[in-house]
């Protein structure tokens, strides 16, 4: 179902109160809280709160250049706002308290029977732990080494929602290595814990679910397929494990747009609609454009492709009707003296826009990479995309049929193209791959054309002037602020662990 019930569950945190950020259970909440307005809750809050114009329009997709900002232009350059940083911080754990909260309520002796009226309380459970593991691999990949949580796990270093307040204790952070196995394992166990053969009246995984409507199947295909995703991730560092992971979830994944894992926004009030349209149209937010390295690339003036019949979804026509990217990496007095750019395209900034925690076509360019970049799984991953951003099936096959071969360069970069406005799994895929190549580089310099109505164009020339020591993207993001305060032992060493509490500290699984 997609209705965003809001349900009086959440703990109260730092984002909102100052106080430090609760990883644990709070002595606040209701007695008993109907799992499915739980479940709902997550499913949209999160896709609201990791995807709006702060945490993704101000980080990650000025990052992988989707888009750059109009006006303010120093997160572009990578001086990002550590409120913002700490507000994605809390806003994950705070979702983390609620997930467990479902397992809480579908294990506790006193609660189980009554939450079995909402489905299976086995499915429940496993329902929670494949979001978990979703959650979890996000933040892992924003900062590295976190406080961590794993389901019945003994290890003193999963334990980061079991803390109570009265001990005043803080959660240790786990190590990168840890966390991606036992996310594997979560994945694995979930998967398996769904029942889809249980009585007819209970034919569903958990009511309130806006991704499936609790279709068992589905949410099977959904776990796999983030296994997959992950499995990949780690295979240069733990080819044994990944390819154990990679080897049984791949038959079972996500085998058309059909199994989407998303939230579809509505237009019914304010509330429900989707971040980025609200960001536009409700907060009058006219911030962002796309990037010009994008647009150039949908145009086929950048990368190996020719013109991309997706660029009327992703990119609007500016003024005089043409599609042109905004510099990136530039100061905000230089972009703000640039007076052609195009805005997003109306689908993306539609209140009923779907946002996706993942899609089929991610899935068919894992398999193609998996299977030595696969031609036909390359195909399939292009002609999946084209059709979820609504190409008509003549323009698809076209595109499709001149396609350059398969190559990592080519499915990689087709990989990013269909990653528009999931600019968090692309940044991991670039600092994973080093792909696409078409990304303007901190300190380089480059040409803008822009094309006129009357047929002229006009170059200028821009350099990316990064505001932070760094060559390429950022590696990761710092820690923030309020986890040195309430939390400094466990901090540090998590910073000393990684090699330092800075952007361009790399990941476990970087090259």
């Amino acid at each position: 179902m997609r209705i965003f019930k809001y349900y009086i569950f959440v703990i109260v945190i730092a984002a909102f109160t100052g106080c430090e950020v609760e990883y644990y259970d709070s002595p606040n909440e209701s007695a008993v809280v109907p799992t499915p307005g739980i479940m709902n809750r997550v499913q949209k809050q999160l896709m609201t709160d990791t995807r709006d114009e702060w945490f993704s329009g101000r980080q990650a997709l000025l990052w992988t250049q989707y888009w750059g900002q109009v006006n303010y232009t120093e997160e572009d350059r990578f001086q990002y706002r550590e409120t913002v940083n700490e507000t994605g911080w809390d806003d994950l754990y705070m979702h983390a308290e609620d997930l467990k909260a479902i397992i809480d309520l579908n294990t506790d002796e006193a609660t189980k029977a009554d939450m079995a009226a909402y489905g299976n309380n086995e499915n429940q459970i496993a329902a929670a732990r494949i979001m978990l593991a979703y959650l979890f691999h996000q933040a892992v990949e924003v900062w590295g080494d976190i406080p961590y949580y794993s389901y019945k796990s003994e290890d003193p270093d999963f334990q980061a929602l079991d803390l109570v307040v009265g001990d005043q204790k803080y959660p240790a952070y786990a190590s990168q290595e840890k966390i991606y196995a036992d996310l594997l394992k979560e994945l694995d166990e979930a998967e398996a814990m769904i029942a889809d053969d249980y009585e007819i009246d209970k034919e569903y995984v958990i009511d309130g679910d806006n991704f499936y409507n609790g279709d068992a199947g589905q949410w099977k295909k959904f776990a796999n397929s983030l296994r997959l995703r992950i499995a990949n991730r780690i295979k240069d560092v733990n080819p044994t494990l990944a390819n154990q992971h990679i080897a049984d979830a791949k038959d079972n994944v996500m085998t058309s747009n059909a199994d989407n894992a998303g939230v579809t926004y509505t237009a019914d009030n304010d509330a429900n609609t989707a971040p980025m349209y609200a960001a536009f149209y409700i907060d009058n937010r006219l911030d962002f454009a796309p990037a010009h390295t994008f647009v150039e690339l949908l145009k086929g003036e950048r990368g190996p492709f020719g013109w991309d019949p997706r660029i009327d979804a992703m990119v609007a026509d500016n003024d005089e009707g043409i599609k042109v990217g905004i510099p990136v990496g530039a100061s905000r007095e230089v972009v703000g003296d640039f007076e052609w750019e195009s805005l997003p395209g109306d689908g993306i900034l539609d209140p009923k826009y779907k946002e996706l925690y993942m899609e089929y076509s991610e899935v068919c360019f894992l398999l193609s990479e998996i299977n030595g970049w696969d031609q036909d799984w390359y195909e399939k991953g292009v002609a999946a995309s084209m059709e979820k951003w609504g190409v008509d099936a003549s323009a698809i096959a076209s595109y499709v049929a001149g396609l350059p071969p398969a190559s990592e360069e080519t499915v990689l970069t087709q990989k990013y193209i269909a990653l528009y406005m999931q600019p968090y799994e692309a940044w991991a895929e670039y600092r994973r791959t080093g792909y696409p190549k078409t990304l303007v580089m901190p300190g380089q310099s480059y040409d803008v054309v822009v094309p006129r109505a009357d047929g002229s164009t006009t170059t200028f020339s821009y350099e990316f002037d990064p505001l932070v020591d760094l060559t390429d993207l950022p590696n990761r993001i710092n820690y923030p602020l309020v986890e040195q305060n309430l939390n400094g032992a466990n901090n540090s060493a998590a910073a000393e662990a990684i090699g330092g509490d800075e952007m361009d500290t790399k990941l476990w699984w970087q090259k």
